[in-house]
């Protein structure tokens, strides 16, 4: 009796050991930990991270608003070449990729709406293929994947016959992800070649119903980096395999195998665990520096981590834009090769114009400052209200360390 109450015992810490590790899911064991101590995460709100502490500059595209795009929220954008593609957030009768050049002027729309050949039922993400100037629509309802030129001419329907909530293509092959998909190809993430083939599948579908709607992607030049929602781990996706890249160690703050299950099956809410992180959001990779983000106490943490000397730094809220004073602006929608993309929406770009003189009086810029702010920012604006603006494009070029 003594022998098996032993043996149970053993048995039952080898799987809470099995289940820590799943968590993280790691294909490989060489990677970088990222230790992020408690007290970083405890830190009063005027603890920030300046922006001029990892970006040189800051580029502003004012987004063309006509009669052919009204944007509402944005979603998704994507620079390729001389293009900016941009994707509202996921709405009703949303169906359609804007396409801009740098300058921000208006070229063409990409997909309708519609039952007929060549149009979508239900837009979930796209993706770019550079070297073809193709683009990818991922239609959810039918399943399949629109191929169509930067024009807007479709090309191919590819079928796929799976869900997806997020889409990326890189060196011929499509990546696809879906959180916890419980019907078709019951894997979160997916592989496929060109004409929609399999090539490779990661993370079994644990059969739970709830799409946590990040951003999972961020193109490389060498391949594609990945995350997991709910999860700590960042991945690095080369043509079909994955390496497992860096752990955020959260320490005792972080969520268990259990409570990511219970929140999965809505047995209890996330904000019920408060006093734990839910792990890491919005990972993104230029020159010598990562960043991501994180919830914690209802709040959102960010981290900008130096790859070269493992410094981390951390910052209540978004961070501190010191180069051009524009507070509501610095939020990452995605990458360039050297730069971060940031989305400034209509209605804040008039908040910042009109707060300026505050700023001024209360020290934080000089008189010289807000002027020439004031000056360039309605310069930007051609004296356009919120009603007839669309969102801006942020590019904040990134140093190397």
């Amino acid at each position: 009796m003594r022998n098996l109450l032993l043996s149970v015992i053993v048995f039952m810490f080898l799987m809470s050991c099995g289940h820590q590790k799943e968590q993280r899911e790691s294909v490989n064991e060489d990677y970088v930990t990222i230790p992020v101590p408690e007290q970083d995460m405890n830190r009063d709100m005027d603890h920030v991270i300046s922006l001029s502490a990892f970006v040189d500059k800051i580029d502003i595209i004012p987004l063309e608003f006509n009669d052919s795009c009204i944007l509402g929220e944005i979603g998704k954008v994507a620079i390729c070449g001389d293009n900016i593609f941009v994707l509202e957030r996921r709405r009703p009768g949303a169906g359609t990729v804007y396409r801009f050049d740098m300058q921000g002027n208006f070229l063409n729309s990409i997909g309708s709406i519609g039952q007929g050949p060549g149009e979508l039922v239900v837009l979930r993400d796209f993706a770019v293929n550079e070297e073809d100037r193709l683009i990818y629509l991922q239609d959810n309802y039918r399943q399949s994947i629109l191929s169509c030129t930067f024009d807007g001419e479709v090309k191919e329907v590819i079928k796929i016959n799976q869900y997806a909530d997020h889409i990326h293509y890189k060196n011929g092959l499509f990546y696809l992800f879906q959180d916890q998909p419980v019907k078709g190809e019951l894997y979160s993430l997916v592989i496929r070649d060109i004409h929609g083939g399999i090539k490779e599948r990661f993370f079994p579908s644990k059969q739970y119903i709830l799409n946590m709607g990040h951003h999972v992607f961020t193109p490389q030049e060498e391949g594609v980096l990945f995350f997991k929602p709910m999860n700590d781990t960042i991945y690095f996706l080369r043509g079909t395999e994955m390496s497992h890249l860096y752990w955020v160690d959260f320490g005792s703050l972080r969520y268990s195998p259990q409570e990511i299950e219970d929140i999965y099956m809505e047995r209890i809410k996330s904000y019920d665990l408060m006093h734990r992180t839910s792990s890491i959001d919005h990972v993104f990779r230029v020159k010598d520096w990562l960043y991501f983000n994180s919830i914690y106490k209802g709040l959102q943490i960010s981290f900008v981590y130096n790859i070269r000397t493992q410094e981390l730094r951390t910052s209540n809220g978004s961070l501190y834009d010191d180069l051009e004073y524009m507070f509501y602006g610095n939020v990452f929608y995605g990458q360039t090769e050297d730069a971060l993309i940031g989305i400034y929406d209509a209605e804040r770009i008039m908040e910042d114009i009109n707060r300026y003189d505050r700023y001024e009086k209360e020290g934080m810029i000089t008189k010289e400052q807000k002027e020439r702010f004031q000056s360039k920012m309605n310069a930007l604006r051609r004296g356009d209200d919120t009603e007839n603006m669309n969102p801006w494009v942020l590019l904040y070029h990134v140093k190397k360390d």
